[in-house]
């Protein structure tokens, strides 16, 4: 298996909803959104995000903790966690660390006025206000041709397809979820439900196993 960077592109309970207009998408009423991480159908890790609104203002906690093992020794890990502040639907600082296998980047992005300004190891310099990061919880992800990459900064241009409704189990249950598929610097198989909430993700790790995220 080739270990290195098989979650490089990344940035990755009740399902009543409250709609969030500092973000302009829709997250969980309870705050949370809790991902199994699974590898070839075997649980790798945990994906979570927990979301807290204050006036105007979310924020967005991300954390993603994956080890792939063999024979009961850790022989890839990926450890990541993101701070993204939301205000009037646009981004206003994104923080984040990330150990990818032993390879470290740290980001660091703030505005100032219509221009966000990137810190990364990949990329310094300022970026377009309206991009939206790589954290894939929020829906308008589908309506860009470019996003910010929440590990190291860099622009990933994507082309996003509508596939259409499809059944996904969440936490035993079905419902309908729109199927988008991400495709370009980034690849990633996107599941909203019909409020706008993130509840399904698959992308092909570097091996090419399937990586999915299985909402819980």
């Amino acid at each position: 298996m080739k270990k290195q960077n098989l979650f490089a592109a990344l940035a990755v309970p009740g399902l009543v909803l409250a709609w969030l207009s500092a973000a302009q998408a829709t997250v969980p009423q309870g705050g949370e959104l809790n991902f199994t991480v699974l590898r070839k159908g075997d649980e790798i890790g945990t994906h979570r995000l927990e979301f807290e609104q204050a006036g105007d203002e979310l924020k967005v906690e991300i954390e993603t903790d994956v080890a792939v093992k063999m024979l009961g020794i850790a022989v890839y890990r990926f450890e990541h966690e993101g701070h993204e502040v939301w205000r009037d639907g646009r981004l206003v600082s994104l923080n984040s660390k990330t150990n990818d296998d032993g390879t470290a980047h740290h980001l660091s992005v703030s505005r100032d006025a219509e221009t966000l300004v990137v810190d990364g190891d990949g990329r310094q310099g300022p970026e377009d206000g309206a991009i939206i990061p790589a954290s894939l919880w929020n829906e308008d992800l589908v309506k860009q041709s470019a996003l910010l990459n929440t590990l190291d900064g860099s622009k990933m241009p994507v082309t996003v397809t509508t596939v259409g409704p499809e059944t996904v189990e969440v936490d035993g249950k079905n419902l309908t979820a729109t199927h988008y598929s991400v495709k370009g610097q980034l690849n990633r198989e996107l599941w909203y439900d019909e409020s706008g909430v993130l509840v399904q993700v698959k992308f092909d790790g570097a091996d090419g196993s399937e990586i999915s995220y299985v909402l819980r």
